[in-house]
């Protein structure tokens, strides 16, 4: 078995019950500068699919006298053959992502006839001209980047909800100044781009700004900047980078400042699984069996203590460079924001609540991302989620 850090190159490994193929993601940045050429001229339809599983039937033999016990042969069905389903990712290997590598090794995507490729993401893979050239059959968004997506003729569908919180905050160090978003003006911002800024662009427009009045920057899949003061504020998660930082000695209230959308009222959903809408009408079975196995695999992290470790566990398996610590604390974080909201008032997991993606929408505009609004109800379906068995989906902790 061979391995990677998440800064390394191609590897593959090779489990009892699933294939994690974890693809350099330069070689992602790279394609996707290719694709997105392709999709801008309207090929937004050249997504692939995979191929609907093939169950062969064993061939009935010739009877036997009934005295004769059946050959093993004629009493063994072949194996039913496993469609093949490469998975984007948010963001490089880590702890965010513990539920759809638990899947894997627990089996449960080839429970639904699924091999699933897990396809690390990075800060210049781009979901969805990866989906639109058939590079990934699904991949993990956020509802601003579907909807940006769909605005530029990618037709991508929100399928599942994972985050029903974005989790997403800027940091500031207290040196700047800055107490809230209305105090951006002028100021260097560190965002992730391609959905990653809506919100904070929304919560500084919802403060008087315009977004002009802020110099949003594109930041590295760390903290590098933040630390260099090249940014006056950076973009973290609440699962990972802000967790980074304190490591490194700051304090909160102390040396940093943290904002959130939420703090004047945005409450926007994150992660969500994403494919395109031939995939859902032409594949729903597969479709499925993809939502079934992804909230499976964080309903089994997220119930107990043990399983939490464990699924941070797989992650450091794929990228040993990692801090099992560290990723520990991010499945904490996930399990979390996954059970907010819509899911906490339901009591289960995946929700696709329209009211919050509706706010999501919104945001999305008034940041100006959209030329106009979004047509939320064609950019989600809740069909999936709907059918997923209740205990996959459960709130334990």
């Amino acid at each position: 078995m061979t391995t990677q850090s998440s800064k390394g190159a191609k590897v593959s490994l090779s489990r009892n019950r699933g294939l994690i193929k974890s693809t350099l993601v330069a070689g992602l940045i790279t394609s996707t500068m290719v694709l997105m050429t392709a999709c801008s001229s309207g090929s937004s339809d050249a997504a692939g699919s995979a191929a609907s599983p093939a169950a062969p039937a064993a061939e009935a033999t010739a009877a036997a006298p009934s005295a004769a016990a059946p050959s093993a042969a004629a009493s063994e069905a072949p194996p039913a053959e496993l469609t093949k389903v490469a998975y984007l990712m948010p963001w490089v290997i880590q702890g965010e992502e513990a539920g759809q590598f638990a899947a894997v090794e627990q089996g449960f995507f080839n429970d639904e006839g699924i091999e699933v490729e897990i396809v690390p993401g990075g800060p210049d893979a781009r979901a969805g001209a990866l989906l639109a050239s058939g590079s990934v059959q699904f991949a993990v968004m956020n509802p601003a980047g579907i909807y940006t997506n769909r605005a530029e003729g990618i037709p991508v569908v929100g399928v599942g909800g994972i985050n029903q919180v974005d989790g997403l905050l800027v940091m500031c160090k207290t040196s700047t100044g800055i107490k809230s978003f209305g105090d951006l003006k002028g100021k260097k911002v560190g965002v992730w781009l391609g959905g990653g800024e809506a919100g904070f662009q929304a919560a500084a427009v919802t403060e008087g700004l315009a977004v002009a009045d802020v110099e949003w920057l594109p930041q590295k899949f760390s903290m590098e900047e933040f630390f260099n003061d090249a940014f006056d504020c950076a973009s973290a998660t609440e699962w990972n980078e802000k967790h980074i930082v304190y490591k490194e000695g700051y304090k909160a209230g102390v040396d940093v400042v943290e904002l959130r959308p939420a703090d004047v009222g945005l409450f926007l959903p994150g992660d969500s699984m994403a494919t395109l809408e031939s995939t859902v009408a032409d594949q729903p079975e597969l479709v499925q069996g993809m939502v079934n196995a992804t909230l499976r695999g964080w309903q089994w992290v997220c119930s107990s203590p043990e399983n939490r470790k464990t699924g941070a566990q797989y992650t450091v398996d794929a990228a040993p460079d990692l801090d099992l610590g560290l990723q520990i604390i991010q499945v904490e974080e996930m399990c979390s924001l996954m059970a907010q909201g819509p899911a906490k008032a339901e009591g289960a997991i995946g929700a696709v609540a329209v009211d919050s993606w509706k706010q999501s929408a919104d945001a999305t505009l008034a940041a100006g991302q959209l030329t106009e609004p979004a047509d939320v109800p064609s950019a989600l379906t809740t069909q999936f989620v709907d059918a997923v068995p209740a205990e996959y989906r459960k709130i334990t902790w």
